[in-house]
Parts: structure tokens; C-alpha cells; sequence
């Protein structure tokens, strides 16, 4: 994996792509082998189950600033600010303003809760965002937001998703995970459709010849 590059992950249920993600992540070991990383990665990691971080008494406003506050300064991006003011024109860009930013975790959506957890990874500035599934639950709005943010986004991108359109929007090579392995995949999303009908009609012949 080389800095810059938009990958999505591609394969059937089952086969293994968010193992690969949470392996890449550190959320799981290895079956075998080892990863090697460069200096300096910042590794960002969503996915559903990471909604479980939130604290739900706590208001967005106060998410942010436990996070600011737990960030030292030499881990900041240039400019970036802890203060109430700038965390809050962040959560803006994320759809929290107004009363929404001193709303408790537990009175929100599933969507809701989404869009916090996601503010939260990015305000961290990670240089490899890895994301599992990230529009369950998230509104056409959001996802069109999340498809812009993540265009924006200068690292490299890792993505999971059944989201036909963010995978064509963000990414711009594929990978194929299958039992075997994983794979680049020489196509995009239309020759993958074209390998999944190819394939479905292969597994149908080996099943008509050995009856």
C-alpha cells in the first residue's frame, strides 16, 4: 500500500474483507506473516462497532474536547485548534450546529452517531483512513458529504462498502479478497459486475457436470 492510493476493497460475503481492514488496523493479528509500516503512519479506523467509543451522557461538544485535550499539540495539523470555537465550526462541517452540538449521545440516531464517530477520526488527521461499511445508517445527504470529505482527504483510503456509488466516487483501484488471498483487480466496478456474472456461470457448469 503506497501513500495516496483510494483502494476499495471488493470480494464476496464471507471472504474477508473486513478481516483484511481490522488486520491493516490493528484490530486483529495476523493469520500469518507480518505488516510492515512506514514512519509516521496515523492510522484512522472506522467502522460500525467503533459507535461503542461514544460515552452516551456526553454531548458531541464534549466528545471534542476530551479528544483535543488528549491530543498533544506536536500530533496537531498546522493551525488546527482545540478551543470550543473551532471545534465547533468542525462539527459544522459534520452537520452538529446549533443545539445539535450539546445534544446527548443516547438521544441520537444511529446515523447521527455515525457522523460523531467520523469527526472525530478525521479532526485526528490520520494519513491512512481505513473505513468498514461507513454509510450503514447514514442519509443520502450524509453520504454525499462523506463522498466529498473523503475526496478532500489528502492520505491513502482503504474502503469497505455495499455503497456502489461512494466506491466510484472515492476509489480508484480495486482489490479482490477471496479465500485465497487478496489481489489487485484489473477493472472497475462495471468489469467486477461482469466477473461476478462469469463466475456465477462457471460454479453453474461445475455443478451441471458433476450431476
Amino acid at each position: 500500500m503506497l501513500a495516496g492510493q483510494r483502494i476499495g476493497i471488493l470480494g464476496a460475503n464471507g471472504q474477508g474483507k473486513s478481516t483484511l481492514v481490522k488486520t491493516v488496523a490493528h484490530a486483529l493479528a495476523p493469520i500469518v506473516g507480518e505488516i510492515s509500516e512506514g514512519k509516521g503512519l496515523n492510522i484512522g479506523y472506522f467502522a460500525q462497532q467503533e459507535l461503542d467509543v461514544l460515552r452516551p451522557l456526553d454531548t458531541p461538544m464534549e466528545h471534542m474536547i476530551r479528544l483535543a485535550r488528549d491530543t498533544p499539540q506536536h500530533m496537531r495539523a498546522p493551525g488546527q485548534s482545540g478551543t470550543e470555537q473551532s471545534l465547533r465550526t468542525f462539527l459544522g462541517t459534520f452537520n452538529f450546529s446549533g443545539d445539535t452540538v450539546h445534544q446527548p449521545v443516547s438521544t441520537m440516531s444511529g446515523g447521527e452517531k455515525a457522523r460523531l464517530v467520523l469527526c472525530m477520526i478525521v479532526w485526528q488527521r490520520p494519513n491512512l483512513l481505513l473505513l468498514d461499511e461507513p454509510t450503514n445508517h447514514l442519509d443520502l445527504a450524509t453520504r454525499e458529504a462523506l463522498a466529498m470529505a473523503l475526496n478532500e482527504f489528502e492520505g491513502t483510503v482503504m474502503l469497505v462498502s455495499h455503497d456502489r456509488a461512494l466506491l466510484r466516487a472515492v476509489c480508484d483501484e480495486f482489490w479482490l479478497v477471496t479465500k485465497g488471498g487478496v489481489e489487485p483487480f484489473d477493472g472497475d466496478l462495471d468489469d467486477y459486475q461482469q466477473f461476478l456474472r462469469d463466475e456465477a456461470r462457471r460454479m453453474r457448469e461445475e455443478a451441471d457436470a458433476e450431476q
